[in-house]
């Protein structure tokens, strides 16, 4: 196995900067660091509080105790609201079987969000995104906002088979997903919005019903079925469209953090060899980088 010698290392010369200088230079660094942790803790922030709303408004019903209550399929429900499938609100299409010869280097093709783009339970993975150059139908192309759902896993612990997530802004309106997903389009004549049945697949509870449908025997496939045939609560439209709203403010300053973690984490890994060897001091960036974090 290959090693270093250690005393020829040691004899190679360096270029350090002067001791203030380092210490200037830790911490810019360490300020574009806090603020992309911070930016990331206020989005987990951000996702408890949009689940905590779904779960108190649409699982515990807490704004709604005291009106009137109907009894229903899935247990007592507000009046005007119904039990349905989601098959009558949603259709359910499948993704595109490619062949690995058409991945392309990142940046090159076109986004294709796959199985690796959901985390197991769900919410979008950004380091699972794949590029993709070969042929495709429109009936493979995503958009912006548009609800997945995982239909496959290895092994048979349901972590990652039924997970949901929703295809982030900073992908555009033109991207295609895999056939290891399937994108969930709301019918015509629904008021349901994909934020109310993405935040219905991220419910634990519920997921254990649709990932009932899965079967296989060394990969756990979950046929359309699972994601259609399963019932859920109706909420009016009020309610809809109240909780999407509020929700979706949530999802933008959400993605809003992450754009700019992106920028911040470029800017730092440009910046550190400037600094350490010269190129750029401190002195001439201190007033930029103190606007940005």
């Amino acid at each position: 196995m290959p090693r270093a010698d250690w005393n020829s290392l040691k004899q190679i010369e360096y270029f350090f900067p002067p001791l203030p200088e380092q210490h200037a230079i830790a911490s810019i660094l360490s300020a574009l660091d806090d603020k992309i942790e911070n930016n990331l803790a206020m989005n987990k922030t951000l996702e408890a509080m949009a689940m905590a709303l779904y779960k108190h408004w649409f699982v515990d019903f807490g704004p709604f105790q005291d009106g009137n209550f109907i009894d229903s399929e899935l247990g007592p429900i507000p009046e005007g609201w119904e039990v349905s499938t989601i098959g009558e609100h949603f259709e359910s299409l499948r993704g595109l079987s490619y062949k690995g010869k058409f991945l392309a280097k990142e940046g090159k093709g076109i986004p294709m969000h796959n199985l690796n783009s959901v985390f197991e339970g769900g919410y979008y993975k950004h380091a699972g995104l794949k590029w993709y150059s070969g042929e495709y139908k429109d009936r493979h192309i995503v958009k912006h906002g548009d609800l997945i759902a995982t239909n496959t896993e290895q092994g048979f612990e349901y972590k990652l088979i039924g997970s949901p997530a929703l295809i982030p802004e900073c992908y555009g309106d033109f991207g295609i997903f895999s056939h290891h997903l399937y994108k969930m389009i709301p019918k015509d004549e629904t008021h349901l919005s994909n934020l109310y049945l993405y935040y219905k697949l991220l419910d634990p509870h519920y997921r254990f019903y649709v990932t009932a449908y899965a079967n296989g025997t060394t990969v756990n496939m979950m046929p359309k079925d699972g994601l259609v045939m399963p019932y859920l609560i109706i909420p009016s439209q009020k309610e809809v469209d109240a909780f999407t709203s509020l929700i979706g403010n949530y999802h933008q300053l959400t993605e809003k953090n992450l754009e700019e973690n992106k920028a911040l984490t470029n800017l730092r890994d440009t910046l550190l060899p400037k600094l350490i060897n010269g190129e750029v001091r401190v002195k001439n960036i201190e007033k930029t980088i103190s606007e940005v974090v």
